[in-house]
């Protein structure tokens, strides 16, 4: 008779996932994590407080002097395992704070900072063939003005959308915001600069069409009729969007206004600009300069970030994990069967199959 521990599905509630295997990326900040429905991808980060003693000598990827990791490591959701991609061409030097995402089976990542932070700054984009997993980065050979602008993935050229020109109508300028779209346009959640962070009550959104930009009012939680309150201004934060019944939704998770760091997780109706505290969704830990991403399910994975212990300072390697909905009932016996048999993606596809698993759960354990 097994004595693992029975299965409870916990939707709404953050929990910790218990890594498997001997390879792990080490704690970090100002990393970035993006997954399709298979693997979460890692890339970069920053850590200068890394004891020496914790760095081999003879690995490039670290160093006291330049602490930004040249790394990209992907997690197995099914296996619950990391594995360390060893990147050997076109790494690049900026390291921190890119934006990244999976686009078909590549994943794509743009911009970043290096050291000095702020001046050393990269605005390529950078493309790496997730399976079966490349030895190299590649560099895309693109036309047009780089940014600021859009750039067509069909054509590989970029366009210019809109430059700022100093005026009230435009949003000031920010860093370590969020962004989420929906149709044609595009919605900014917070941010902030060197001092400052900016009101997640007021969003600033910009229009695909027009290339103009509108400043829209958030509505207060009012689910206690007593009071109403907002999420607090905040940068740092991470966000992931869902599509449900209602309409698309953002998650805020975490973030700092320079001094606070929060705990909170925060939904945004984008349909009425709504805001709601997740009463249940609580971070253990308050956390800023994490990363996040959510699979198509609506399963949201948080990664990495700095947390505020004693009045210092401390980078995790802690990966968390959250419902924000509830999946189909597939996604759930799904995670049961994985807590009772954790080794099932060591048999084959054949064998999987047979016993009645869905080829669409079998392609997550063993994609082609």
């Amino acid at each position: 008779m097994s004595t693992r521990e029975e299965f409870i599905f916990r939707p709404f509630k953050v929990t910790e996932v218990k890594c498997r295997g001997f390879e792990c990326p080490r704690p970090r900040s100002g990393h970035r994590i993006a997954c399709d429905d298979a693997y979460i991808y890692c890339f970069g980060g920053y850590n200068p407080f890394l004891p020496h003693a914790s760095v081999e000598r003879e690995n490039p990827t670290w160093s006291a002097q330049c602490p930004l990791f040249k790394e990209l490591w992907s997690f197995s959701i099914t296996s619950r395992k990391w594995k360390h991609h060893r990147v050997t061409e076109n790494m690049p030097a900026e390291l921190a704070s890119n934006a990244m995402c999976v686009h078909g089976q590549h994943l794509m990542i743009f911009g970043g900072t290096g050291e000095p932070f702020g001046q050393k700054c990269s605005n390529d984009v950078i493309v790496w063939r997730t399976n079966p997993g490349d030895a190299k980065f590649n560099i895309l050979d693109v036309a047009g003005t780089k940014p600021p602008g859009q750039l067509d993935l069909r054509t590989l050229v970029w366009h210019p959308l809109f430059v700022g020109t100093g005026e009230d109508t435009d949003p000031p300028g920010r860093y370590r915001h969020e962004v989420a779209r929906v149709d044609n346009k595009l919605y900014i959640i917070g941010g902030g600069t060197g001092d400052s962070a900016f009101e997640l009550m007021n969003i600033p959104t910009f229009d695909l069409v027009t290339n103009k930009w509108n400043m829209l009012t958030a509505k207060p939680d009012d689910q206690d009729s007593r009071i109403s309150i907002n999420p607090l201004p905040r940068k740092c934060h991470s966000a992931v969007q869902i599509d449900t019944p209602s309409g698309a939704q953002v998650f805020v998770a975490g973030g700092s206004d320079g001094v606070t760091v929060f705990e909170d997780i925060w939904r945004l109706n984008l349909a009425d600009l709504q805001w709601t505290l997740m009463r249940k969704s609580v971070l253990p830990n308050p956390l800023f300069f994490h990363s996040s991403t959510v699979t198509s399910s609506g399963c949201m994975y948080i990664f990495g970030g700095i947390e505020p212990k004693n009045d210092a300072t401390s980078r995790n390697n802690i990966l968390y994990k959250v419902w924000l909905c509830i999946p189909k009932l597939s996604e759930i016996c799904f995670e049961a069967l994985l807590h009772f048999h954790p080794n099932l993606d060591q048999l084959d596809n054949k064998t999987l199959l047979n016993t009645g698993i869905p080829r669409h759960l079998v392609q997550r354990m063993h994609p082609d």
